[in-house]
């Protein structure tokens, strides 16, 4: 993961550093919102609550070239928050899990100004996801045990937005996005979506 992150960076620091003179700003923007994880309750049919929602947020810097619709790159970070499920069984013991998926990002950026204050946008790319999982259980003379595991894989993420540019420099919008965290062989993934407010200034 550190080489990945290191690779990302730098191609986008090299980018924004050789074409400084080019037509076109760069930039840095930042999400704040809400994931949403499409995974399935483990404990239907017991006294469970089940949550797939948490906060979540990412943050990236590129660079994008002007023309009918502005393109770039970008670089950055991505916190996905976590899903949540706990239940108590007959037997009086008690299983909470948890998964939280975050990694960094590495893509393309699209902006379209379809009025003097006004732009939507897309960015597509590649997500380095580290996903961990935890599991705590007691059982039930009330002796805990714990789980913890990680994993590391490669997936995908894609989003789209819009909102108001304050001036030239800077804008608000709202963006959803949509991450894909496989497993460490690829035989299953998840999906993770986000909603969020986004604000970008551009330099």
């Amino acid at each position: 993961m550190r080489k990945f992150a290191t690779v990302a960076m730098a191609m986008a620091l090299g980018t924004v550093s050789s074409v400084a003179l080019a037509d076109g700003n760069a930039f840095v923007n930042t999400n704040l919102g809400a994931s949403h994880y499409q995974v399935d309750n483990p404990f239907t049919g017991y006294d469970n609550s089940f949550s797939k929602t948490g906060k979540a947020g990412a943050l990236r810097a590129g660079y994008r070239w002007n023309s009918v619709v502005d393109y770039g790159v970008e670089a950055g970070y991505g916190y996905l928050g976590n899903a949540t499920a706990r239940a108590a069984f007959p037997d009086g013991s008690i299983d909470r899990q948890q998964v939280k998926t975050r990694g960094w990002l590495l893509g393309a950026n699209l902006n379209y100004n379809i009025a003097e204050h006004w732009y939507v946008g897309g960015r597509l790319g590649w997500f380095r996801a580290r996903t961990s999982y935890e599991e705590r259980y007691t059982n039930v003379s009330g002796q805990p045990s714990n789980y913890r595991g990680w994993e590391v894989a490669t997936g995908e993420y894609f989003g789209v937005g819009g909102g108001y540019n304050v001036n030239k420099s800077f804008s608000l919008g709202l963006a959803y996005d949509t991450y894909r965290a496989p497993n460490a062989d690829n035989s299953y993934s998840t999906r993770i979506g986000m909603y969020s407010l986004q604000a970008e200034y551009r330099f």
